[in-house]
């Protein structure tokens, strides 16, 4: 068996492929966030960022580019651009002279870096696995470029820990919690909604995928508002003449507890959108 040496989480790639097939006359794409461990590159997060494009060509935005690093340095976090994605709408996948150019920067800041391209046109038509096509490449002597193994990172304890390293350095828990259900919520609506207006799902699909992530989100809700019930505050802790050393580790423990819980509904989110996308 080839070894693997990029995982994408589900909820990245179902972003990507809601992304590729909803955009099946012009090319889009955006960057990949994630880190590398132990040579092989883990994509946690990817972004949307089309500055302009057509059919055969995309300019991902720049300044995109610098505010995920502005964020990332705000947080301390471990994770970094680590390469670009784009479509090939009906094209199939490759790298044009141009992506050559551009991932040789990438590779020259990040040997690591990988290109991944996507091409849904056939899978925005039939709705079937076997018709999303995405692979990743590097690119090599002479300007050879060469695909890359990959897969989809679907090992829990890996997924937890990912996702709490990316949002542990924010000092609001809370605010992180919140941001993510809400984005979370509205991709997975919009989603659903444009399948169902392009009679892509019967009405009982989208029925039950539409009552599936609703149940997820306020089972989400319900666990962050059981938190806020047991942390501390500020107050209770100077009340408690707590040493502030203490009351940090404290603090931290709740957090991730709560962390922990919030993304694991999370997950089990992503895995409805996935077998929404992916029948």
């Amino acid at each position: 068996m080839p070894k693997i040496e990029v995982e994408i989480s589900p909820l990245a790639f179902s972003r990507i492929i809601d992304w590729t097939s909803s955009n099946t006359e012009r090319e889009v794409g955006g960057y990949l966030i994630g880190v590398v461990d132990n040579g092989k590159v883990k994509i946690i997060e990817t972004t949307y960022a089309v500055k302009n494009s057509t059919p055969t060509h995309v300019s991902i935005d720049e300044m995109a580019q610098y505010q995920i690093i502005k964020e990332i340095e705000k947080r301390n976090g471990k994770e970094t651009i680590i390469g670009f994605w784009h479509t090939h709408p009906g094209m199939g996948l490759f790298l044009s002279g141009t992506d050559i150019a551009t991932q040789k920067i990438y590779q020259a800041l990040l040997p690591e870096a990988v290109a991944m391209v996507c091409d849904g046109n056939t899978f925005a038509k039939t709705r079937e696995q076997k018709d999303f096509k995405a692979q990743f490449f590097r690119v090599g002597k002479n300007d050879k470029y060469h695909e890359v193994n990959f897969g989809v990172l679907t090992n829990p304890n890996e997924l937890l820990e990912l996702l709490t390293d990316f949002v542990q350095g924010e000092e609001n828990v809370e605010n992180i919690v919140t941001n993510t259900v809400q984005k979370l919520s509205m991709h997975v609506k919009d989603s659903m909604e444009l399948l169902a207006e392009e009679k892509l799902v019967s009405k009982s699909a989208f029925e039950s995928a539409n009552k599936s992530w609703k149940k997820g989100l306020a089972s989400v809700r319900a666990d962050v508002e059981e938190m806020q019930k047991v942390m501390l505050t500020k107050e209770e802790l100077k009340d408690l003449q707590i040493k502030q050393s203490s009351a940090v580790n404290i603090q931290k423990r709740m957090n991730f507890i709560l962390l922990t819980i919030v993304i694991l509904n999370l997950i089990l989110v992503s895995i409805v959108l996935i077998l929404t996308f992916l029948p």
